[in-house]
């Protein structure tokens, strides 16, 4: 299952320029709205940076999904392990599980987050950047498996071909 999506360039943009400004500061989770189900107002595509003591940005702006990411990122900025969540968004902020098959819920939002931290995320928070000011089709994967980092994709990659049914968040440059 894959999950794509486009984001308009210039959100995109600031939000990676914020990623690489404060990796240099450390640590920073990358929550990333992967699949949404049912009558919600995140969208896929929303992304949410978390560093430091609960600062964040980005374009995720539902209240509950955003209030249970940035409590849930701290763990992430702890362990570094990346996690995916199911949220549901209605009455309860607390309804969160990782298997999108323990959620009963008919609202869902889906959420991948990964920490970012040394020179390999800042060299992809800086081609990301570069990608996003050029012409030059290129995509974001995120593969959402624990232990793999995103990184950047030409259009064209072997990359695509080889996922054998992996799930990955990919975004048009």
């Amino acid at each position: 299952m894959i999950q794509t999506t486009i984001s308009p360039k210039t959100s995109s943009l600031d939000l990676f320029s914020c990623l690489l400004e404060q990796l240099s500061q450390g640590p920073v989770v990358l929550a990333i709205v992967t699949a949404t189900q049912g009558q919600v107002a995140s969208q896929v595509g929303d992304k949410l940076l978390v560093w430091g003591d609960a600062q964040s940005a980005g374009s995720l702006t539902e209240h509950t999904v955003k209030a249970t990411v940035i409590a849930q990122a701290f763990e992430v900025l702890k362990t570094g392990l990346a996690q995916r969540m199911v949220i549901d968004p209605g009455d309860n902020m607390f309804a969160v599980s990782s298997d999108p098959a323990a959620n009963t819920s008919i609202n869902q939002v889906h959420v991948w987050l990964t920490r970012w931290q040394g020179e390999d995320a800042i060299a992809t928070a800086q081609a990301t950047l570069s990608a996003l000011k050029t012409p030059q089709p290129c995509r974001l994967m995120v593969p959402l498996v624990t232990g793999q980092f995103p990184h950047i994709i030409d259009r064209d990659s072997p990359s695509l071909r080889n996922l054998q049914g992996q799930d990955a968040y990919i975004e048009e440059l």
